[in-house]
């Protein structure tokens, strides 16, 4: 789905969500790209650090996403900020 970021509060709220394809017995690791996709998300999020009416950013990954739910959230974090992570 392509959903245009709008601004209408002063925070962001992103959640990566599957499609539970993946079994609950995986989800020690990664098991589906997304990277593509995380990216996309990272420059947008990135495109709206400037804007001051923003103050916060939530963005969370379930285990469902891409199998492994810290591991998506740490790899989005890099992909944000990779300087500082």
């Amino acid at each position: 789905m392509q959903t245009p970021p709008v601004i209408t509060i002063d925070f962001l709220y992103l959640r990566h969500i599957g499609d539970r394809n993946i079994s609950e017995d995986d989800f020690r690791k990664i098991q589906t790209d997304r990277v593509s996709e995380m990216q996309n998300w990272a420059n947008i999020l990135r495109s709206q650090e400037e804007d001051k009416r923003i103050k916060l950013a939530i963005v969370t990954a379930n285990n469902h996403y891409a199998g492994f739910g810290p591991g998506t959230a740490n790899l989005f974090c890099s992909m944000v900020n990779p300087v500082n992570w």
